[in-house]
């Protein structure tokens, strides 16, 4: 009997301690969610300074500190084609929305499309928000040979592995534009040379020197150049507003050359509902201010926001979409 009674006391205490660790953890997370954020965030960046996503990503670290309620800091956590920063989120930071990640079109859909067997999945991060897109465009020294896209595509034709372009990595926006326009005109990949640089900035400069004839990057990076009339634009993916007379792959008869930037935000695995919550209401309010609005507008890029479940599907498809290019390409990784 005596055995009994201490067996309900004994049950009875670990049904207490259950619930009071319940309780605990109940008001630890409403106590976490009501201070988020009660320190500065850090947001990482894939890439080195001066990049597209890094000036974006600074773009919005500028002005949503008013709106979050503490200092967002941009750090620069660059190689391996953006895989060692996405690593970084994905593996060994807390979920509890103090590091975030500036999410491009690089790391989080080209490199996981090519390469599914990678150490971490391209959806283990939580989606934000898509922040805006990078127009990119064709272009060649402004004394080339070549005036329009045509005169240059029929050069290829005929003289095969003659032309060179640059671009900023094997996994790169700058290196499927070109590859993915060759393929559209049905012309055979290995008929231009490929000259990898480490970033778009050594790109540009690999043209102005002379030593390749053409490239494809950012409009934004291009745009002072052809005004200084020291590049000229052949093609662009959608119409950029500043140069309106350069005509877009759709008007040219190539649709499907239409690989485009895109900037972002993503948290770690499972992040907290409340942290989302949060960041979507303060990236809200941080693109209706005019501030932010002209920085991008100035900048060249087009705000195009997508809240969180907007960009998972849009992220989803262009893994999806760029896994097919890569195959058609013969570069997929088995």
């Amino acid at each position: 009997m005596e055995a009994i009674k201490r067996h309900k006391k004994e049950l009875l205490l670990v049904v207490l301690l259950i619930g009071f660790l319940s309780s605990f953890q109940i008001f630890t997370a409403m106590a976490q969610e009501k201070g988020y954020p009660e320190k500065p965030i850090q947001i990482i960046i894939p890439f080195g300074p001066g990049g597209i996503t890094d000036i974006a990503l600074r773009f919005l670290a500028s002005v949503i500190p008013q709106y979050i309620g503490q200092p967002v800091v941009v750090i620069n956590k660059p190689g391996a084609s953006g895989t060692i920063a996405f690593e970084y989120i994905s593996r060994q930071t807390k979920p509890d929305g103090y590091t975030m990640m500036g999410a491009t079109a690089g790391p989080n859909t080209i490199v996981p499309a090519r390469n599914p067997k990678l150490p971490f999945k391209f959806d283990d991060l939580t989606f934000i928000a898509r922040l805006q897109t990078s127009p990119m465009m064709l272009v060649v020294r402004n004394d080339s040979p070549f005036k329009t896209l045509s005169d240059m595509l029929d050069y290829i034709r005929k003289n095969p592995k003659k032309l060179k372009f640059s671009t900023a990595g094997l996994q790169t926006t700058q290196y499927l534009g070109p590859l993915v326009l060759l393929k559209s005109a049905k012309i055979p990949l290995d008929y231009v040379t490929a000259i990898h640089y480490d970033s778009g900035a050594e790109q540009n400069l690999a043209l102005l020197r002379g030593d390749v004839d053409f490239c494809y990057n950012f409009a934004v990076m291009l745009t002072p150049l052809i005004k200084a009339e020291k590049l000229r634009g052949l093609l662009v993916p959608i119409k950029v507003k500043e140069l309106p007379n350069v005509p877009t792959s759709q008007e040219l008869g190539y649709p499907e050359a239409n690989i485009i930037g895109w900037q972002g935000v993503a948290g770690t695995p499972k992040l907290p509902d409340y942290v989302v919550k949060k960041w979507t209401e303060a990236i809200k309010k941080t693109m209706d201010d005019k501030s932010w609005g002209k920085m991008v507008g100035d900048s060249g890029d087009v705000p195009a926001y997508l809240g969180p479940d907007e960009f998972r599907h849009f992220v989803t498809g262009e893994v999806k979409r760029y896994r097919e290019i890569f195959k058609e390409l013969g570069l997929l990784i088995e």
